[in-house]
């Protein structure tokens, strides 16, 4: 009887255990899956004859009750529908139901890019659109995830 009692209990606190690390697994996927990321501000930092750099401001908010840590991103920047290049914005911690900025510096180079993405900086008129996947760690820093993203923003 006491033998019966022991396994019923072992079993149950590993029931409970397991639903407890798979509740924690999935509140914090669907915090990083509920991770929105928008550029907040396009500034021309400097415009010469053979290239330009842009400062984009990106906005990392996170509206769920989780902290999420080590949020990083590689993305694509375009402009006007043509690819420009590549951003980058390091790896972060946002509190729950907080945001973080992240500045990014993009070189452009006329060489590499058409007319009309040259003639919309020239001009300070185009649209810039970054599409990327979000990364971040979750359940104790021992799963990575992920989340596809797009932002668009026209300058000015």
């Amino acid at each position: 009887m006491i033998k019966k009692t022991f396994i019923a209990i072992i079993i149950t606190a590993i029931v409970v255990f397991s639903s407890m690390l798979g509740y924690l697994y999935i509140s914090d996927v669907s915090a990083l899956d509920d991770v929105e990321i928008n550029i907040e501000q396009i500034t021309l930092e400097e415009i010469r004859l053979t290239y330009c750099k842009l400062n984009l401001r990106i906005d990392v908010y996170n509206p769920a009750h989780q902290d999420i840590s080590e949020v990083h991103s590689n993305f694509d920047v375009s402009i006007a529908g043509n690819y420009v290049g590549k951003g980058v914005f390091p790896k972060s911690f946002i509190p729950a139901q907080s945001n973080c900025e992240k500045e990014v510096i993009l070189t452009i180079y006329y060489a590499d890019v058409t007319n009309a993405v040259i003639n919309g900086i020239q001009n300070r008129n185009f649209d810039l659109t970054i599409e990327g996947e979000a990364k971040g760690k979750v359940m104790f820093n021992l799963f990575t995830v992920s989340k596809k993203f797009s932002s668009t923003y026209s300058y000015p």
